[in-house]
């Protein structure tokens, strides 16, 4: 009779707030966090309100690889850098100097069995696509077989436009030509480049199924909210009172409603956008100035903008987690920013889930 795997062991870098962690959280995997890292005193108080006993850590720079505990899976959302190439080794050693660096330091000392990796969109063009080039072709060095590709928060429920970069590798598995990448062109066509050379890949996103899951900002609205979200002045009153808004249709899309003149609302143009709240948000950044919807509150519409606990459910955060962060003092200004920041939970639970079917059954340990 067989038990349930033993539990991996999760190593978490650039940890943020603990979105890879919250993702893991309520993923099917069985999965603990031994060791995490995070640099920002902020972003280590929040991480701490909900994960106090993760073994948190400061700067990953100044830690030692073998200072860190044997472990089976690698995350982190790294920052995305520029390389120097001057060397053209498109490998290990040209990723010196940067964050990157760092994990593969790292993976070479403790040679976890699963690497899960997050960035920007633009990772996949940045410097040419020279960049994230280095990133696959390091990490082949270092004996993982890749797949990568861009998820857009919204394909797993997420009700926010978020297109993000995801690079999963196994170590020393089998390998396979990569299959077409319905996704995003620009990744199908790295893939079809990286298929003429001698490159270890397989094809594990392609096969990673959307959650169709109508999830709009009307959903994750607040109740009661301050009035200091709201944007009210003898100006905006006036423009409102006299323009008509016509109701749009619910969408699992953005649906901007109107743009605010200038002489309204004096500020740069992507803040003078105002969305309906029978869409989906536009992708939260990690500032103060959040998603402007319109509301009719009492027959009259009234212009707000996203509260702090409002940026984070709509990357997905479950209740309890924003709870404790709303008990944990910290700022409206550091929320935002790590908000913005993080990655969405919902996106990363799909991933282990589906994770679960590409791990070796035989780890199941006998009764």
């Amino acid at each position: 009779m067989y038990k349930k795997r033993q539990k991996n062991k999760v190593v978490s870098l650039f940890s943020g707030i603990g979105g890879f962690e919250e993702g893991l959280k309520y993923s099917k995997l069985e999965a603990e966090v031994i060791f995490s890292s995070e640099i920002d005193k902020y972003a280590q108080k929040s991480y701490l309100a909900n994960y106090p006993n993760h073994n948190l850590h400061g700067d990953i720079t100044i830690i030692d690889a073998d200072m860190i505990p044997g472990h089976d899976i690698l995350v982190a959302g790294f920052p995305c850098q520029s390389f120097s190439i001057a060397g053209k080794r498109d490998g290990f050693d040209d990723t010196r100097g940067t964050l990157f660096f760092d994990i593969t330091r790292i993976l070479r000392e403790k040679h976890p069995k699963i690497i899960l990796l997050e960035n920007v969109k633009n990772l996949v063009s940045h410097d040419s696509s020279n960049t994230i080039k280095v990133i696959l072709r390091t990490l082949n060095e270092l004996g993982y077989t890749i797949d990568f590709t861009i998820i857009n928060s919204s394909e797993m429920g997420v009700p926010q436009n978020r297109d993000r970069t995801y690079i999963i590798g196994i170590k020393d598995f089998l390998t396979e030509k990569f299959k077409e990448d319905w996704r995003s062109n620009k990744i199908d066509k790295l893939k079809k480049e990286l298929n003429k050379e001698d490159f270890a890949r397989f094809n594990f996103f392609d096969t990673l199924k959307s959650i169709n899951k109508k999830i709009l900002i009307k959903d994750i609205l607040e109740e009661k909210v301050d009035k200091k979200y709201f944007i009210d002045n003898e100006r905006v009153r006036k423009y409102l009172k006299d323009i008509k808004v016509k109701d749009s249709e619910e969408e699992m899309k953005i649906i901007k409603i109107l743009d605010l003149p200038k002489e309204v609302h004096n500020d740069q143009e992507r803040q003078r956008r105002v969305y309906s709240i029978n869409g989906i948000s536009p992708t939260v950044l990690a500032r103060s100035d959040s998603t402007k919807i319109l509301i009719n509150e009492n027959m009259q519409l009234k212009l707000r903008k996203f509260t702090p606990i409002e940026n984070l459910r709509v990357q997905g955060f479950e209740e309890d987690f924003i709870e404790n962060l709303r008990n944990s003092g910290v700022s409206d200004t550091q929320l935002y920013k790590q908000s913005g920041n993080a990655v969405s939970p919902p996106v990363i639970r799909e991933i282990f889930n589906h994770l679960d079917g590409f791990l070796d059954p035989q780890e199941a340990i006998m009764e």
